[in-house]
């Protein structure tokens, strides 16, 4: 049965290594290391009960949809890989090497198992697989495909145009959102240093000089006052809900509520619709083009939409299938595929060229939403700079009105 050792060695120019191997037993993991030419200071076998933990706490991350790596690591990461096959670079020599890149620093550790498996003999693809949390599904599966045809340089190629369309894809939406979230998040800011802070000091003024306050002003007085008196009970309750409600989502009936009211949010369900259907179309089409099975394709791409109930639609067409039906016709009949997807498909079908419609497709709707999102953005900045100009105006209102009152009596 295989182990996990903690190893600290030296190579013959004096670096220090740490790092983690598998191996069958003590005496294995020392050849290993004796192979690699690197002297042992310290071997220390991990607790299997730690391991199993980890692996758990992985399972449970990767389900919520928390990956330790972004598309711009995975993109860089199978250029560099292509490449060096290209050179004819074998694929032990090609992880070892990615495995010192800073650039791929948060996939570092998963390549250097990736890399003690394979020189035990196992393949890339199964190397992959044995790191929980370590890649995406989708790689594994195209690089198996890769190995089993042989042009796993080829594969490589396409999975980096893949990660790098996604990450490109995900840079447009947060660039387009990051300002005014910014202006939010200052406003807020801005606001509750005013009452908490600013409000008071001119309450104390006005109380000495015995002046009759406003009501809003006497409102924000109070508002701040409890703020000020319990704000650790308000931020007890604020992390309770937070916990209790990511809890709640965290199950398949709070996910599927989740997932619901995402598909039925009022002005932004379009957006998040159009959204998962580039990044549907675009993975289909990656593995179509790849030669992983429609049945297949549709299984990984089921878990890059990451929805529930978008997943239920997914699995209406491998039904489909499975029963010797096209894929069109269900996606026809359904409310949550658009229907320019589903007549794609349709044409895709007749074709014989589906990888080629999804790809068109995954790029009009990645367009389109782009341009949906920046359109928004331009819409909300102005909205969202009236609402703070009015909180701010309302807020400097209540402290002059007072004022005024004072040098009317003078």
């Amino acid at each position: 049965m295989s182990a996990q050792y903690r190893v600290k060695a030296k190579n013959w120019n004096g670096k220090t290594i740490n790092e983690k191997i598998t191996a069958n037993s003590r005496n294995h993991a020392l050849d290993l290391l004796n192979t690699r030419e690197l002297i042992p200071l310290a071997l220390k076998e991990q607790y299997i009960f730690r391991s199993k933990l980890q692996t758990i706490a992985f399972k449970i991350l990767n389900n919520i949809g928390y990956r330790p790596y972004s598309n711009r690591h995975l993109m860089i990461f199978c250029q560099q890989f292509a490449t060096m096959l290209k050179a004819g670079i074998s694929a032990l020599q090609c992880l070892s090497i990615l495995s010192r890149q800073k650039e791929i620093s948060m996939l570092q550790k998963n390549i250097r198992a990736a890399a003690l498996e394979v020189e035990q003999g196992s393949t890339l693809a199964a190397s992959m697989q044995m790191q929980p949390g370590g890649f995406p599904a989708i790689m594994i599966n195209m690089v198996e495909a890769g190995e089993t045809s042989g042009t796993i340089d080829l594969i490589m190629e396409k999975l980096a145009d893949h990660f790098e369309k996604q990450h490109d894809f995900t840079e447009k939406i947060r660039s387009a959102t990051l300002y005014p979230l910014l202006i939010i998040i200052v406003a807020l800011a801005v606001m509750l240093i005013m009452i908490i802070f600013v409000l008071p000091q001119f309450s104390q003024i006005f109380n000495t000089m015995g002046m009759d306050m406003p009501v809003y002003t006497r409102f924000l007085l109070q508002f701040a006052s409890l703020i000020r008196e319990y704000w650790l009970l308000f931020s007890g309750c604020l992390a309770i809900l937070i916990v209790a409600l990511s809890c709640f989502a965290k199950t398949k009936k709070g996910r599927r509520k989740v997932d619901l009211l995402r598909l039925h949010m009022p002005f932004f369900s379009k957006l998040y619709i159009q959204t998962i259907s580039a990044r549907f179309a675009r993975t289909m089409s990656t593995l179509l083009a790849s030669g992983i099975s429609l049945n297949s394709a549709l299984e990984l791409s089921d878990r890059v939409v990451n929805n529930s109930v978008f997943s239920q639609s997914i699995y209406k067409l491998i039904d489909a299938l499975n029963h010797g039906e096209n894929m069109s016709s269900p996606m026809l009949g359904d409310k949550y595929f658009p229907s320019l997807l589903a007549e794609m498909v349709r044409i895709g079908e007749e074709t014989g060229a589906l990888d080629h419609t999804m790809h068109r497709t995954a790029l009009f709707y990645e367009k389109e939403t782009a341009y949906v999102v920046d359109r928004l953005s331009s819409i909300l900045e102005p909205v969202l700079l009236i609402v703070v100009g009015l909180f701010i105006g309302l807020l400097v209102y209540s402290i002059l009105s007072p004022m005024y009152r004072v040098f009317e009596t003078i």
